[in-house]
Protein backbone atom coordinates (compact mmCIF):
# COMPACT_ATOMS: atom_id res chain seq x y z
CA UNK A 1 0.00 0.00 0.00
CA UNK A 2 1.13 3.58 -1.08
CA UNK A 3 1.66 6.15 1.69
CA UNK A 4 -1.24 8.66 1.82
CA UNK A 5 -1.48 12.15 3.01
CA UNK A 6 -3.36 12.66 6.07
CA UNK A 7 -4.85 15.74 4.23
CA UNK A 8 -6.03 14.92 1.11
CA UNK A 9 -7.38 17.38 -1.80
CA UNK A 10 -9.91 16.40 -4.19
CA UNK A 11 -9.41 18.18 -7.36
CA UNK A 12 -11.47 17.65 -10.32
CA UNK A 13 -12.10 14.21 -8.86
CA UNK A 14 -7.95 13.63 -8.89
CA UNK A 15 -7.27 12.99 -5.29
CA UNK A 16 -4.06 14.70 -4.10
CA UNK A 17 -2.30 12.46 -1.25
CA UNK A 18 -4.64 9.42 -1.80
CA UNK A 19 -3.80 5.75 -3.32
CA UNK A 20 -2.19 6.95 -6.51
CA UNK A 21 1.10 8.89 -7.81
CA UNK A 22 -0.52 11.55 -9.68
CA UNK A 23 0.88 11.87 -13.15
CA UNK A 24 1.65 15.58 -14.31
CA UNK A 25 2.77 16.76 -17.90
CA UNK A 26 4.05 20.26 -17.77
CA UNK A 27 3.15 22.62 -20.98
CA UNK A 28 6.08 24.73 -21.92
CA UNK A 29 4.52 26.79 -24.83
CA UNK A 30 5.27 29.95 -26.14
CA UNK A 31 2.43 30.95 -28.05
CA UNK A 32 -1.37 30.30 -28.55
CA UNK A 33 -1.01 28.37 -31.69
CA UNK A 34 1.37 26.05 -29.84
CA UNK A 35 -0.59 26.08 -26.70
CA UNK A 36 -3.48 24.59 -28.67
CA UNK A 37 -1.15 22.06 -30.18
CA UNK A 38 0.52 20.88 -27.26
CA UNK A 39 -2.14 20.94 -24.71
CA UNK A 40 -4.30 18.69 -27.12
CA UNK A 41 -1.75 15.86 -27.64
CA UNK A 42 -1.09 15.91 -24.08
CA UNK A 43 -4.99 15.82 -23.16
CA UNK A 44 -4.38 12.47 -25.57
CA UNK A 45 -2.27 10.67 -23.23
CA UNK A 46 -4.98 11.71 -20.09
CA UNK A 47 -2.23 12.59 -17.43
CA UNK A 48 -3.98 13.12 -13.89
CA UNK A 49 -2.64 17.11 -14.33
CA UNK A 50 -1.23 19.65 -16.91
CA UNK A 51 1.06 21.89 -15.39
CA UNK A 52 0.77 25.15 -17.51
CA UNK A 53 4.58 26.59 -17.19
CA UNK A 54 3.47 30.18 -18.38
CA UNK A 55 6.92 32.21 -17.61
CA UNK A 56 7.57 30.52 -20.97
CA UNK A 57 5.05 32.56 -22.39
CA UNK A 58 5.06 35.64 -24.57
CA UNK A 59 1.82 37.74 -24.13
CA UNK A 60 2.00 37.76 -20.13
CA UNK A 61 1.55 41.38 -20.15
CA UNK A 62 -1.96 40.50 -21.65
CA UNK A 63 -4.24 39.83 -19.37
CA UNK A 64 -7.32 39.22 -21.48
CA UNK A 65 -5.23 36.84 -24.35
CA UNK A 66 -4.16 35.06 -21.04
CA UNK A 67 -7.78 34.81 -19.69
CA UNK A 68 -8.75 33.71 -23.79
CA UNK A 69 -5.36 31.11 -23.72
CA UNK A 70 -7.27 29.45 -21.05
CA UNK A 71 -10.76 29.80 -22.22
CA UNK A 72 -9.54 28.28 -25.89
CA UNK A 73 -7.95 24.65 -23.76
CA UNK A 74 -10.82 24.25 -21.66
CA UNK A 75 -12.65 21.72 -24.29
CA UNK A 76 -9.55 19.48 -24.55
CA UNK A 77 -8.26 18.89 -21.14
CA UNK A 78 -11.93 18.67 -19.56
CA UNK A 79 -11.54 17.01 -16.40
CA UNK A 80 -8.18 17.09 -16.40
CA UNK A 81 -6.89 20.05 -13.67
CA UNK A 82 -4.19 22.76 -14.73
CA UNK A 83 -2.05 23.24 -12.40
CA UNK A 84 -0.46 27.39 -13.29
CA UNK A 85 3.08 27.64 -12.76
CA UNK A 86 4.87 31.19 -13.19
CA UNK A 87 7.88 29.95 -12.37
CA UNK A 88 10.68 32.94 -10.68
CA UNK A 89 14.20 33.26 -13.01
CA UNK A 90 15.96 32.16 -9.48
CA UNK A 91 14.00 28.64 -9.43
CA UNK A 92 14.48 27.98 -12.87
CA UNK A 93 11.84 30.27 -14.39
CA UNK A 94 12.84 31.25 -18.12
CA UNK A 95 11.14 35.15 -17.89
CA UNK A 96 13.91 36.97 -16.89
CA UNK A 97 11.76 40.37 -17.67
CA UNK A 98 8.71 39.58 -15.72
CA UNK A 99 8.10 41.85 -12.31
CA UNK A 100 6.19 40.11 -9.46
CA UNK A 101 3.65 42.41 -10.35
CA UNK A 102 2.96 40.73 -13.54
CA UNK A 103 3.49 37.48 -12.06
CA UNK A 104 0.66 38.38 -9.59
CA UNK A 105 -1.66 39.65 -12.32
CA UNK A 106 -1.57 36.69 -13.81
CA UNK A 107 -2.32 34.48 -11.70
CA UNK A 108 -5.06 36.66 -10.17
CA UNK A 109 -6.52 36.99 -14.14
CA UNK A 110 -6.51 32.93 -13.93
CA UNK A 111 -7.85 32.08 -10.58
CA UNK A 112 -10.61 34.82 -11.64
CA UNK A 113 -12.20 33.31 -14.42
CA UNK A 114 -12.10 30.27 -12.76
CA UNK A 115 -10.11 28.37 -15.41
CA UNK A 116 -7.30 26.89 -12.99
CA UNK A 117 -7.31 24.42 -10.11
CA UNK A 118 -4.05 25.40 -8.55
CA UNK A 119 -0.87 27.54 -8.87
CA UNK A 120 2.57 27.04 -8.21
CA UNK A 121 4.89 29.25 -6.27
CA UNK A 122 8.21 29.69 -5.00
CA UNK A 123 8.48 29.84 -0.76
CA UNK A 124 11.22 32.27 -1.35
CA UNK A 125 8.96 34.73 -2.36
CA UNK A 126 8.83 38.39 -0.22
CA UNK A 127 6.02 37.87 2.52
CA UNK A 128 3.88 40.38 0.72
CA UNK A 129 3.88 38.79 -2.68
CA UNK A 130 2.78 35.50 -0.74
CA UNK A 131 0.28 36.95 1.21
CA UNK A 132 -1.37 38.99 -2.21
CA UNK A 133 -1.17 34.99 -3.96
CA UNK A 134 -2.67 33.26 -1.01
CA UNK A 135 -5.67 35.65 -0.79
CA UNK A 136 -6.28 35.49 -4.17
CA UNK A 137 -6.19 31.96 -4.44
CA UNK A 138 -8.50 31.55 -1.11
CA UNK A 139 -10.62 33.38 -2.45
CA UNK A 140 -11.51 31.42 -5.75
CA UNK A 141 -11.20 27.72 -4.12
CA UNK A 142 -7.84 27.25 -6.36
CA UNK A 143 -5.07 25.11 -4.12
CA UNK A 144 -1.75 26.60 -3.74
CA UNK A 145 1.42 24.83 -3.78
CA UNK A 146 4.56 26.64 -2.47
CA UNK A 147 7.55 24.78 -3.73
CA UNK A 148 11.52 25.20 -3.24
CA UNK A 149 14.41 24.39 -6.19
CA UNK A 150 17.63 23.84 -5.52
CA UNK A 151 19.38 22.96 -9.02
CA UNK A 152 23.21 22.60 -6.88
CA UNK A 153 22.61 20.42 -4.41
CA UNK A 154 21.14 18.16 -2.63
CA UNK A 155 20.58 19.50 0.93
CA UNK A 156 21.14 17.77 3.94
CA UNK A 157 17.92 15.51 5.23
CA UNK A 158 16.99 17.88 8.14
CA UNK A 159 17.40 20.95 5.67
CA UNK A 160 14.75 19.21 3.06
CA UNK A 161 12.12 18.09 6.23
CA UNK A 162 13.03 21.29 7.14
CA UNK A 163 11.70 23.19 3.79
CA UNK A 164 8.44 20.97 3.56
CA UNK A 165 7.53 21.37 7.19
CA UNK A 166 7.84 25.86 6.55
CA UNK A 167 5.68 24.92 3.34
CA UNK A 168 3.35 23.43 5.38
CA UNK A 169 3.37 26.44 8.13
CA UNK A 170 3.20 29.29 5.12
CA UNK A 171 -0.29 27.79 4.21
CA UNK A 172 0.65 25.37 1.70
CA UNK A 173 -1.94 22.90 0.49
CA UNK A 174 0.67 21.26 -1.62
CA UNK A 175 4.42 21.39 -0.10
CA UNK A 176 6.76 20.90 -3.51
CA UNK A 177 10.85 19.85 -3.02
CA UNK A 178 12.84 19.36 -6.03
CA UNK A 179 16.90 19.28 -5.29
CA UNK A 180 19.84 18.12 -7.72
CA UNK A 181 21.29 15.09 -6.55
CA UNK A 182 25.47 14.39 -7.05
CA UNK A 183 26.14 10.84 -6.05
CA UNK A 184 23.05 8.18 -5.71
CA UNK A 185 23.37 9.01 -1.97
CA UNK A 186 21.78 11.92 -2.35
CA UNK A 187 18.82 10.52 -4.21
CA UNK A 188 18.41 8.47 -1.05
CA UNK A 189 18.79 11.50 0.92
CA UNK A 190 15.81 13.10 -0.59
CA UNK A 191 13.77 9.81 -0.72
CA UNK A 192 14.64 9.21 2.96
CA UNK A 193 13.53 13.32 3.78
CA UNK A 194 10.36 12.40 1.82
CA UNK A 195 9.41 9.42 3.84
CA UNK A 196 10.24 10.72 7.27
CA UNK A 197 8.01 13.96 6.19
CA UNK A 198 5.25 11.81 5.55
CA UNK A 199 5.18 9.68 8.27
CA UNK A 200 6.44 11.85 11.35
CA UNK A 201 6.28 15.58 10.12
CA UNK A 202 3.28 17.40 7.77
CA UNK A 203 -0.25 16.36 7.09
CA UNK A 204 -0.64 18.04 3.29
CA UNK A 205 0.24 16.35 0.10
CA UNK A 206 3.89 16.25 -1.17
CA UNK A 207 5.56 16.38 -4.26
CA UNK A 208 9.47 16.17 -4.34
CA UNK A 209 11.70 15.19 -6.95
CA UNK A 210 15.09 14.29 -7.17
CA UNK A 211 16.59 15.91 -10.59
CA UNK A 212 18.45 14.81 -13.50
CA UNK A 213 19.29 11.49 -14.87
CA UNK A 214 20.16 10.32 -11.69
CA UNK A 215 17.42 11.30 -9.92
CA UNK A 216 14.98 9.72 -12.54
CA UNK A 217 13.79 7.22 -10.25
CA UNK A 218 12.34 9.07 -7.88
CA UNK A 219 9.90 10.34 -10.90
CA UNK A 220 8.76 6.01 -10.67
CA UNK A 221 9.51 5.30 -7.19
CA UNK A 222 8.91 8.24 -5.36
CA UNK A 223 5.17 7.42 -4.45
CA UNK A 224 6.47 4.92 -2.03
CA UNK A 225 8.18 7.07 -0.37
CA UNK A 226 5.24 9.52 0.45
CA UNK A 227 5.50 11.83 -2.94
CA UNK A 228 2.48 12.28 -4.73
CA UNK A 229 2.99 13.81 -7.95
CA UNK A 230 5.36 12.98 -10.43
CA UNK A 231 6.16 15.49 -13.57
CA UNK A 232 6.44 13.63 -16.30
CA UNK A 233 6.57 14.21 -20.02
CA UNK A 234 5.01 13.48 -23.34
CA UNK A 235 7.17 15.77 -26.12
CA UNK A 236 9.54 18.30 -24.32
CA UNK A 237 11.01 18.29 -21.24
CA UNK A 238 10.25 21.25 -18.64
CA UNK A 239 12.81 20.29 -16.31
CA UNK A 240 16.25 17.67 -16.19
CA UNK A 241 15.42 13.85 -15.92
CA UNK A 242 11.23 13.69 -16.65
CA UNK A 243 10.34 10.36 -18.26
CA UNK A 244 8.25 10.07 -20.93
CA UNK A 245 4.76 9.52 -19.40
CA UNK A 246 4.23 5.93 -21.49
CA UNK A 247 7.27 4.79 -20.21
CA UNK A 248 6.56 5.62 -16.91
CA UNK A 249 3.44 3.79 -17.10
CA UNK A 250 5.29 0.92 -18.28
CA UNK A 251 7.57 0.76 -15.73
CA UNK A 252 4.76 1.02 -13.16
CA UNK A 253 3.40 -1.75 -14.45
CA UNK A 254 6.20 -4.06 -14.52
CA UNK A 255 6.63 -2.95 -10.42
CA UNK A 256 3.15 -3.57 -9.76
CA UNK A 257 3.10 -7.18 -11.22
Amino acid sequence: MRLESKIQWNVKGKIFGGPKLMECIPVISRNREELLRDVEEISSHHPDVIEWRIDYYDQLDNQQHIRESLEAIQPMVREIPILLTFRHVSEGGVNKEASQETRLSVIRTACEAGLVEMVDVEKANEPEFLEAVKAVVKKHGVKLVLSNHDFQKTPAEEEIVASIKACEKMGADVAKIAVMPRTFTDVLTLAKATYRARTQEVDIPLITVSMGEMGSLTRVLGGEFGSDLSFLCSSGASGPGQIDIEEFREMTRMLNR
